[in-house]
């Protein structure tokens, strides 16, 4: 019911666990996870629904999240926190957001998107690159054709994900309390 990758990173976080999820879509209640993933030491791992039934992989992430040492880190955690609640699981933890909507604020700017803060270098070769807004498309598309690619580029945008905000956690560490 569900598809794992992970990979050694070269980088650790010494407490706590880094986590981010992919959604079909913006709605904690209509809109189901399809990936969740996590950074926890120097494990990079992610684990994404192959099953068009929500219920079993929810199930999955529900035995885990009390076993990954706290606190839970995200970028814009309050979104990952609602998602998690409307099944049952809560979270607490450090959002790697907070500081830059609040500098933002200040600046009279609007709120920097983890894409705007750290891009792809397939931007600067004018190459394609998959969003947040590509996932719910490339699920649909899995569920139609049964083809592991869409599966495989959602699991590559959660790993971009993750590993910028990693850069955020390793890199601005003293923005953040921990």
């Amino acid at each position: 019911m569900a598809t794992s990758y992970s990979r050694e990173l070269i980088v650790s976080i010494p407490q706590g666990t880094l986590i981010d999820i992919e959604t079909t879509g913006l709605d904690r209640i209509h809109d189901e996870i399809v990936v969740f993933g996590y950074v926890q030491g120097s494990r990079l791992e992610i684990i994404c629904r192959t099953s068009k039934d929500e219920e079993p992989f929810i199930t999955q992430i529900a035995g885990l999240i009390p076993k990954l040492p706290k606190p839970f880190y995200a970028y814009n955690l309050s979104f990952e926190k609602e998602f998690l609640k409307a099944r049952g699981m809560n979270i607490e933890g450090i959002d790697l957001f907070q500081p830059w909507r609040e500098k933002a604020e200040k600046l009279g700017l609007k709120w920097p998107k983890l894409d705007e803060l750290f891009t792809h270098a397939e931007h600067y070769f004018s190459e394609p690159v998959i969003s947040g807004k590509d996932v719910p498309l490339l699920w649909e598309k899995f569920l139609k054709t049964g083809d592991r690619d869409y599966l495989q580029q959602i699991i590559r945008h959660n790993e971009s994900d993750l590993l910028r905000e990693l850069y955020l956690l390793v890199y601005y560490r003293d923005s953040y309390r921990l």
